[in-house]
């Protein structure tokens, strides 16, 4: 098995991920102008989670409206900014296609500066001073060189190792997603995310694969009523539970440092498989043909 706490393990890391990881905080475009309220945001691909955690609306008649080309929208991202223009709100189209407004290069750690954009632009350098205030404490214990027993990504990784992880997020349920998302993007591997109802799934469809030896690792990310009868019913019937609890901080914060966690253990999870971390060539014929 490979060792975190050795160099020679990070040589796959050809483009150097886990220095974009370290210096995340602070990086992303600045806004240079003022943008009139009210503001929506439709968000497709990497910026589909900025707007999720910031709860905006999806459309508005007046204001402001950011449309967040994160890529793979097929074309639906440039005719609803056509759309939009038609009206009396202010279109501003922040990505990485020809002709945006706000360029942001593609990234898998993208939704944070596409988060960071938003608030800045929003006014509300108060919430994003907290978001980064939460990131740069978790970062003190998630680099490479901080040991496995004081580095709760490394441990989540070597938790999850060989297995199959499934994610439940009580608390806020986009983030699942979005770590399934990370997992895919950095760590190459598969994850599940439950549906809706998550309790019912957990008791009925995960009884009869638990019989056939499943190696499921559960993921129960923040504590919580649900958490806690997720935790019971899954005892029985997944591999591993790993439990991961809520940092300190408003909502938004204890939301992106949960999710700059899960980014390092995918990396590290990437580094286990002895996989390169950073993005694949194929996904860049695929923004170039979507």
């Amino acid at each position: 098995m490979r060792d975190l706490d050795r160099e020679e393990t990070y040589l796959v890391d050809r483009q150097g991920l886990a220095l974009e990881l370290r210096d995340l905080v602070g990086s992303g475009p600045v806004p240079q102008e003022a943008y009139p309220a009210p503001f929506a945001a439709l968000a497709y691909g990497e910026g589909h989670f900025a707007a999720k955690a910031l709860g905006l609306p999806d459309w508005t008649e007046t204001g402001t409206l950011f449309l967040l080309e994160g890529g793979y929208d097929l074309g639906e991202a440039s005719a609803m900014g056509l759309l939009a223009e038609s009206g009396r709100v202010r279109v501003v189209r922040v990505g990485f296609r020809p002709g945006v407004d706000v360029y942001l290069p593609p990234s898998p750690l993208s939704p944070y500066r596409y988060l960071r954009f938003l608030l800045l632009a929003m006014g509300e350098e108060k919430a994003l001073k907290e978001v980064d205030e939460a990131l740069l404490l978790e970062r003190r214990r998630l680099t490479p060189e901080v040991p496995l027993e004081e580095n709760p990504a490394k441990f989540l990784a070597y938790t999850l190792l060989e297995r199959l992880p499934l994610f439940y997020c009580p608390f806020f349920r986009p983030l699942e997603e979005a770590a399934q998302s990370l997992l895919a993007r950095i760590g190459k591997s598969l994850s599940l995310t439950p549906p809706f109802s998550a309790l019912e799934f957990f008791l009925t469809g995960l009884e009869a694969r638990h019989e056939q030896g499943d190696p499921l690792a559960a993921v129960l990310l923040g504590g919580g009523e649900a958490s806690a009868l997720a935790k019971e019913i899954l005892e029985t019937r997944v591999d591993a539970i790993a439990k991961v609890p809520l940092p300190e901080g408003s909502r938004l914060a204890q939301a992106m440092a949960l999710w700059y966690r899960l980014a390092w253990t995918a990396y590290y999870l990437a580094l286990l498989y002895g996989t390169d971390p950073s993005d694949q060539e194929v996904l860049e014929r695929l923004r170039e043909i979507t």
